[in-house]
């Protein structure tokens, strides 16, 4: 994915399918809570569902296959 298709979905809660060397994969469901621009590209916060309150899961953008919005 591209980060211009993921930007869109901050504050949605969403399904990543992830690439198999990622953490937390293959599949993340939860709250993507922000981006960061960093140096190698953008970097993706996600609030995984079922984790304590404030758990952030951070994951470099081209480790998403892909991105469901739900």
């Amino acid at each position: 994915m591209k980060p211009e298709e993921i930007r869109p979905h901050v504050g949605k809660r969403v399904t990543l399918t992830l690439a198999p060397e990622a953490p937390g994969g293959p599949t993340v469901i939860g709250r993507l809570v922000g981006t960061l621009e960093a140096a190698d590209g953008l970097v993706v916060q996600v609030e995984p569902e079922g984790s304590e309150q404030g758990t952030r899961l951070t994951i470099h953008y081209h480790h998403i296959v892909t991105l469901t919005a739900s």
